[in-house]
């Protein structure tokens, strides 16, 4: 398919998931009633304002709370900082509702940060809080694919030339690394010099453990070093703060760029809003926003409480003027902030032109097997080179339309390129610092050719080797599959989350949690997840334990615990795995553990699937094979 082809190909594609992921949200807000959406966490009414601030930036902060009402969950249990808001008001209030985003999520209680200024006039009365979606990243994406279609003779073009297979990438000649990070392994050293010698683009594929964004800080800090401007991306928030965490103490001059609150809070220092108001010049932002302060609650100047409709008018007219100076201010210092950056961190979606004017050297984007095509065109289109870091093995990008999904928007840049480069621009790293070898084996030999080495000092740990961690059946052992063949687990359908459940098996994964948790084991260092939300949601309001993790398999890539309990849901009598058949879900879900994992399933259900039946030979043959009968409920 030709160049332009392509992209309008692209185009629809993303107008066909946009739609779709708008048609969810809108179904979800039918479908469900208001108490639905409360017990799901996507609403929370009943809300008493506790205090109008300001925060970094001088943006506005709404602090809400609520009294507990006895309810299993918190009110905002499903809701986390950085999440996109609509706030509405008591009635009577101007506006009666304002856009935001989460700052800060409490059991009870929950601080918004504005996009816009505070209501004028505000009235006594409960509030209300809606999870909201957001189509800023849809126009970017869209933006980013325009400019690479229509690119002509410049570094936006090469790319896109060598991206679609139309030339050959080019290659310059390997220097001498002296290594910031002298303790990279050999696969990792070479991994460095490849992307370091990549005149376009070169990719470092990261299976589970491998130190794939240790690779990717070490290629940014050498870029750096030679004087080059970096751009580090990901499409995840937590992804950008492993990288700016691992870069913290290199010397560098680091912006991250985004809402404070979708940051870290240890690593809010680097944030863009916080190095604003640390400039000299943000001292006359503030007297702005001061004035504009000072003239939103000043009464009438004919010394009524009330304005007349020309002189409410009037200082709304002002207080407007001011805001925008302020922000233009802001916006100033913002850019120049950014144009003397060594290494800029930023989501793939959370990139702006209005801030980045000035092209980089080089782009790094990490757990780029997670991005479609056209979100991973956004940074590209601001770089003249390109390093992807990723895992074509475990999870592939969600997409909210099958039929686009279907149709391309499922085959991502990586996906792309790993088919298109000579092996001297691709780097497997191969010594993995995460797992037990028995944990690591089985997802080696299926996904990467049995080319993984688990390293020294984890290929043998247990859980049992934990400080106060007693030795038994199941810390002893790296790996137990409790197979539930027989005992009657049989799954359901949830209605209203349209999902699927297993409470036979949740009651299962909480009985080996408590024998787990007796031998001495912090609940902080395990995890309980499933593929399927609904099993998720039971699992949570059955288990009440501080400190210990419950979440889907989705929600934990890129993350490990010392020991996680898995559980497939799956038990029918026709053998369907549904969802389950993506078996990198599961590379995912089996990879997570250092020291035990533990598998729950139905053999006669899962076992219909070619992948799963040798997940089962494998525990035959190490005798991790275990049935639910030696757990009965008490």
């Amino acid at each position: 398919m030709a160049g332009k082809e392509h992209f309008e190909k692209l185009l629809e594609l993303l107008e066909m998931e946009r739609v779709a992921e708008k048609k969810e949200n809108l179904r979800e807000l039918k479908r469900f009633p208001l108490a639905t959406r409360e017990a799901l966490g996507k609403t929370v009414t009943g809300l008493l304002i506790e205090s109008i601030g300001s925060g970094l930036g001088g943006m506005p902060l709404v602090t809400l709370s609520r009294q507990p009402k006895g309810e299993e969950l918190s009110p905002f249990h499903a809701m986390g900082a950085g999440d996109n808001a609509l706030l509405t008001f008591p009635m009577g209030s101007e506006p009666a509702a304002l856009e935001g985003t989460l700052y800060k999520v409490d059991e009870y209680q929950a601080t918004i940060a504005l996009n816009s200024p505070e209501p004028s006039k505000l009235n006594r009365g409960l509030c209300q809080v809606d999870l909201l979606g957001s189509d800023a990243t849809y126009r970017r994406m869209k933006k980013a694919l325009a400019t690479a279609s229509d690119a002509r003779k410049n570094r936006t073009a090469a790319l896109r030339e060598v991206f679609l297979g139309e030339t050959a990438p080019d290659r310059r000649r390997a220097r001498k690394v002296h290594f910031f990070n002298e303790s990279l392994n050999e696969f990792q050293k070479e991994a460095v010099k490849r992307c370091l010698a990549a005149t376009d683009t070169a990719l470092v594929h990261g299976p589970p453990g491998t130190g794939k964004t240790t690779v990717l800080v070490e290629i940014i800090r050498q870029a750096a070093a030679a004087g080059e401007r970096v751009l580090a991306t990901a499409p995840s928030n937590i992804a950008v703060d492993n990288i700016l965490e691992k870069l913290q103490g290199s010397g560098l001059r680091l912006v991250r760029l985004g809402h404070p609150a979708r940051t870290l809070e240890s690593l809010r220092h680097a944030n863009l809003s916080k190095l604003v108001e640390a400039d000299p010049s943000y001292g006359e932002v503030q007297e702005l926003d001061a004035w504009r302060d000072r003239l939103a609650k000043r009464g009438s100047r004919h010394g009524r409480g009330q304005f007349g409709y020309d002189e409410k008018q009037q200082r709304d007219r002002e207080i407007a003027k001011l805001w925008r100076q302020a922000r233009d201010l802001e916006g100033e210092i913002s850019r120049r902030i950014v144009a003397s950056a060594h290494v800029v961190l930023s989501t793939h979606g959370g990139l702006s032109r209005n801030l980045v004017r000035n092209r980089f050297d080089l782009v790094a984007l990490d757990e780029a097997s997670q991005a479609t095509e056209p979100l991973s065109w956004v940074p590209l289109t601001m770089g003249d080179r390109a390093v992807f870091a990723g895992d074509a093995m475990q999870l592939p990008p969600t997409i909210y339309s099958k039929e686009a999904a279907d149709k391309g928007l499922a085959t991502t840049l990586f996906d792309r390129l790993k088919d298109i480069l000579p092996d001297n621009l691709q780097t497997l790293l191969r010594v993995q610092y995460r797992m037990h070898e028995d944990i690591m084996r089985f997802s080696s030999e299926q996904f990467y050719h049995g080319k993984l080495i688990a390293d020294e000092s984890v290929r043998k740990h247990t859980a049992a080797e934990l400080p106060g961690v007693e030795a038994n059946d199941l810390t002893s052992v790296p790996l137990t599959f409790v197979d539930t063949a027989g005992a009657g687990f049989s799954e359901s359908w949830n209605e209203l989350l349209e999902s699927r459940e297993n409470l036979g098996e949740a009651k299962l994964a909480l009985r080996l949690m408590e024998r787990i948790l007796a031998s001495g084991l912090d609940p902080r260092k395990m995890a309980i997840i499933a593929p399927y939300v609904a099993q998720v949601k039971l699992l949570k309001t059955m288990a009440k334990i501080p400190g210990l993790e419950i979440g889907s398999v989705d929600g934990f890539q890129g993350r490990e615990k010392e020991v996680t309990i898995v559980s497939l849901v799956r038990n029918n009598e026709t053998g369907e795995v549904g969802f389950l058949s993506d078996v990198r879900r599961m590379n995912v879900a089996m990879t997570r553990a250092r020291r035990l994992l533990i598998v729950i399933g139905d053999s006669a259900t899962i076992g219909c699937h070619p992948f799963y039946a040798k997940f089962i030979d494998y525990t035959d043959a190490r005798e991790a094979h275990r049935s639910s009968y030696e757990w009965p409920e008490s």
